[in-house]
C-alpha cells in the first residue's frame, strides 16, 4: 500500500500486534514511514517486533506486553510508549477475542465477561489511556476494530457480537468529543477474515452444530459475495486509509471490509 504515507516522526500504537490483523496492521503503518509501537497480551508480540525489524530496517520497532483489561499494565505501556518515541499519533486499537459458540441458554456468564473484558472494556481503556497523547496535534487518529457480526447478530455468538457493538457506538461518541481537538476516529468492520480467531470460530460453531470444520467454512465463506474470506492484509488496509490524510474529512464511521456481505 505504498500510496498511504504518514508525517515524519510519526509514531503509530497497536494493540494485538501480535495477531494475524494487527501484525498486517504493524506492517502497513511501517510501510507508510510511522514507526510503531507493538502492544500485545503474549510475548510474542518480541518475536513480531524482530520478524518486522528484519523485514523493514529502516523503521523503528518497539514491542510491549499489556493486558488490555488492566488500566495499569495499559498506563505503564503509554508511559514506556513515550519514554521510547516521545509520542504517538495513531492508535489501531486491534486486539480482540472471540466467543466459544453456545446458545445463550448455555453460555456462562464467565465467557461473556472474558469476551466484554477485552472487545469492549478493552477498547474503552486503550483509548482512555492514550487520548491524552493523540490530543497533542490536530490530524491524529484512532481507528478500532468492530466487527460486521456487530450488525448482523448471528446465532451462538451473542457475546461476541454484543461487544463489537459496543465498539461501535464508542467510536461515535468519541469522534464527537475528539473532533474539537483535531482528531479523528473511525472504526473497521471486518466481515470472514482469515485468521487464527476466525479459523478457531469455525472450529467451534462446526463442533457445537456437529458438522466438520470444512463444512462450516463452505457454509460461512459461502455467504461471502466475492468467494472467499479476506486476509488479514484487507483489513490493515483499511486501518492505514483510515490513519492516514487521504481520510481526512472522515470522522464517526464504520468502514465495512467484508467482501460485499449486505449488513443492517
Amino acid at each position: 500500500m505504498s500510496s498511504i504515507s504518514f508525517d515524519t516522526g510519526a509514531v503509530a500504537v497497536i494493540t494485538g500486534a501480535g495477531g494475524g490483523i494487527g501484525y498486517a496492521t504493524a506492517r502497513r503503518f511501517a510501510e507508510g514511514g510511522a514507526s510503531v509501537a507493538l502492544i500485545d497480551a503474549s510475548d510474542s508480540v518480541h518475536e513480531a517486533r524482530d520478524k518486522l525489524a528484519a523485514d523493514t530496517p529502516d523503521v523503528r520497532f518497539e514491542s510491549f506486553v499489556a493486558d488490555v483489561t488492566s488500566e495499569d499494565e495499559l498506563a505503564l505501556v503509554r508511559d514506556q510508549v513515550v519514554d521510547a518515541f516521545g509520542r504517538a499519533d495513531h492508535l489501531a486499537i486491534v486486539a480482540g477475542v472471540v466467543q466459544t459458540a453456545a446458545a445463550v441458554e448455555d453460555l456462562t456468564l464467565e465467557e461473556w465477561n472474558r469476551v466484554f473484558g477485552v472487545n469492549s472494556i478493552g477498547v474503552f481503556l486503550t483509548a482512555k489511556t492514550f487520548i491524552p497523547l493523540l490530543k497533542q496535534r490536530p490530524q491524529n487518529t484512532l481507528v478500532a476494530v468492530a466487527s460486521y457480526w456487530a450488525r448482523t447478530n448471528p446465532p451462538l455468538f451473542a457475546a461476541y457480537s454484543a461487544s463489537k457493538s459496543t465498539v461501535l457506538s464508542l467510536v461515535q461518541t468519541l469522534a464527537a468529543e475528539l473532533a474539537p481537538s483535531g482528531v479523528r476516529v473511525n472504526a473497521v468492520a471486518p466481515g470472514q477474515i482469515n485468521t487464527g480467531m476466525h479459523r478457531n470460530a469455525l472450529t467451534s460453531e462446526a463442533e457445537s452444530r456437529g458438522i466438520t470444520f470444512e463444512e462450516m467454512k463452505s457454509i460461512e465463506w459461502g455467504k461471502i459475495p466475492l468467494g472467499v474470506a479476506g486476509e488479514p492484509e484487507v483489513i490493515a488496509d483499511a486501518v492505514a486509509f483510515l490513519s492516514s490524510p487521504a481520510s481526512s474529512y472522515i470522522t464517526g464511521a464504520a468502514l465495512d471490509v467484508n467482501g460485499g456481505v449486505v449488513s443492517h
